[in-house]
């Protein structure tokens, strides 16, 4: 072949890798089987990688993985306009679950890049409980390796990406602290932790916030800062929290962090005479204490609310906790529940999350 028929070869892959990467993940598990180059190319990790930054910049790509009761799993396409729709049901899709037969008891921690941490406990082997990395989207799922700690415990527990050494890593804090770096395949502990530091997170919240390529949470005994941990250097440190905001461990005060459009957010509710008092700040530019700034202040008398997700229109959706209806999504602009508005089991928890086609088989 001379050079003008390589050159348009080439040109030629470049236009499919580009329309394939902006498909959803659902048209490209079919497409794989349409043409063996195709399968190819759609399993390359320039290509895995391209569609999930992609998604990470698309408004309009973005997934909410809503857990009803104890056991079962939807999600829907995630979008300001969805919010308000009666017709939103009708994006809603059964997810499959990730293990099979079905566990006795699970409980999902956190999401990122598409990939789900669960840990899932079954009966009679009760004790026995193990850790899942799942991608929703692809179906795909992988045991972790086994740890020294007990998983009958509850722990915190966060995922991130290290883009030092090109590796997800899951830490996992509590009176002893331990990281898992999915290459390495085995657990390891974390002896470097200040004196006195112990996370202390939000009643209704169990995950590290991963911002900036560090995990965040808050601590009991410090009252003005927020603890961070690098998942490069595995280096502690401390933000000042904003002006305004005092940590206060107590019945009267729930305090948490999160992440909004990649940047690192806290919030507290304050319950004073039966009124509930919801403040939202977040950090504009990381580290940089001036950057703090409260997005809005909301009361109420069934307000415990964790923020999921910001809309470009700003409007951010809540978590809340419901004196009628147990826990519910509500608008931040709104006092009444929004959704889903269909489905008649009771919410647990939702989890926001890209698309992607990353394989937790070929990372663990």
């Amino acid at each position: 072949m001379d050079v003008d028929g390589t050159k348009e070869v080439h040109l030629q892959e470049e236009i499919i890798m580009d329309i394939l990467s902006r498909l959803p993940v659902l048209s490209l598990l079919r497409f794989k089987c349409v043409l063996k180059c195709w399968m190819t190319l759609i399993s390359e990790p320039y290509f895995t990688l391209k569609h999930l930054n992609r998604g990470k910049n698309n408004k309009h790509s973005q997934k909410i993985l809503v857990l009803h009761g104890e056991f079962p799993l939807h999600c829907s396409s995630l979008s300001s306009a969805s919010l308000y729709s009666v017709q939103l049901a009708e994006d809603v899709r059964k997810l499959d679950w990730p293990s099979n037969p079905r566990p006795w008891r699970f409980r999902m921690y956190c999401c990122y890049d598409g990939l789900v941490l669960i840990k899932l406990r079954d009966y009679p082997q009760y004790a026995q409980a193990i850790l899942l990395l799942w991608n929703p989207s692809t179906r795909e799922s992988t045991v972790l390796p086994r740890t020294e700690f007990s998983l009958t415990k509850d722990y915190s527990f966060g995922l991130g990406y290290d883009s030092t050494s090109d590796d997800y890593k899951i830490l996992k804090i509590d009176d002893a602290g331990e990281i898992l770096a999915l290459k390495s395949g085995s657990w390891r502990k974390i002896d470097k932790r200040p004196a006195g530091v112990f996370p202390v997170l939000s009643d209704t919240e169990d995950f590290l916030a991963f911002v900036d390529g560090a995990f965040h949470w808050l601590d009991s005994s410090l009252e003005k800062t927020l603890i961070s941990f690098s998942i490069s250097s595995e280096v502690y440190g401390e933000i000042p929290l904003p002006e305004g905001m005092s940590l206060v461990f107590n019945m009267n005060c729930i305090n948490g962090v999160s992440a909004l459009e990649g940047m690192l957010c806290v919030y507290s509710t304050h319950i004073r005479r039966g009124i509930h008092t919801f403040k939202l700040w977040i950090l504009k530019d990381y580290d940089v204490k001036e950057s703090w700034n409260r997005l809005f202040t909301i009361q109420g008398t069934d307000l415990y609310s964790i923020p999921k997700y910001k809309f470009s229109d700003g409007e951010v959706l809540l978590h809340c906790r419901d004196l009628e209806c147990g826990f519910v999504f509500k608008a931040s602009k709104e006092s009444s529940r929004l959704w889903p508005q269909s489905v008649p089991e009771p919410i647990q928890d939702g989890f926001v999350y890209t698309e992607s086609m990353i394989s937790p088989k070929l990372l663990a």
